[in-house]
């Protein structure tokens, strides 16, 4: 059985990211996943160097944590070209193997309405998927950052579902043994979407930011999922089914 660790919008966040870091780090995981939303906001606030800085930060210290291959994709609060010398890999827009395990990931997100680094409208996230995944193998991981579209992942606190629809659709077309996912904070949890696995890993940076984070048990395929969450001034564990 593998075992994944995956971490929500961290947005530069270290002291949150270094304590959830401890009980994975206990589970001894076979690979570790950023959903995006890694370094702290973006250029427009912070400047350029600033953000590639915090994204190294979080970078190593996921890896020295948890010692284990590490995969992410920028969020739409990130930089769409990190740094290529990121001890990491980049699955943005491609399809990568890595421990055993066919991801593609696609970063970003939209509505392209705020000015963020990284937006895209529907439309023209639809096109660079038919690009990306026309002759994509069978995955086992779609990493992406933007949850698929009314799921019970997506909605603001309102109610109000903002995934998008046209990372839905690919779900449904290539059908992923699970999908990962971020973005909406307070949408955090699991849920089966069309017959996929989903997980919204939530976010230890603001808005909403908790100290949490989550392990994937893995045998031919997602079995289920564990959270650990800080409650009462220790880390609960609690096991989330993937069953629909």
């Amino acid at each position: 059985m593998k075992r994944i660790a995956v971490i929500g919008d961290v947005h530069g966040n270290v002291a949150r990211l270094s304590s959830v870091l401890i009980p994975l780090a206990a589970q001894k995981p076979d690979l570790a996943v950023l959903v995006g939303d890694v370094g702290i906001d973006p250029p427009y606030r912070e400047g350029r160097g600033p953000h590639q800085d915090s994204l190294r930060a979080v970078v190593s210290g996921v890896r020295e944590a948890l010692r284990c291959p590490l995969v992410f994709v920028p969020g739409n609060h990130d930089l769409p070209d990190p740094p290529a010398d990121l001890d990491a890999i980049n699955a943005d827009g491609k399809v990568v193997e890595v421990a055993g395990l066919k991801v593609f990931g696609f970063g970003g997100a939209g509505p392209a309405l705020f000015g963020f680094p990284y937006e895209w409208t529907d439309e023209q996230a639809e096109r660079r998927l038919v690009v990306c995944l026309r002759d994509a193998p069978k995955l086992d991981i779609f990493l992406s950052h933007a949850p698929p579209h009314e799921s019970k992942l997506d909605r603001l606190k309102g109610g109000t579902p903002v995934g998008s629809r046209a990372v839905a659709e690919w779900m449904v077309r290539t059908h992923p043994r699970l999908v990962l996912c971020g973005h909406i904070h307070e949408s955090w949890g699991t849920d089966v979407y069309e017959g996929v696995p989903c997980l919204n890993a939530g976010a230890l940076g603001e808005p909403y930011g908790q100290e949490i984070a989550w392990i994937v048990d893995w045998d031919d395929g997602p079995r289920r999922a564990r959270s650990f969450e800080w409650k009462g001034g220790e880390f609960k564990e609690r096991v989330w089914s993937f069953a629909q």
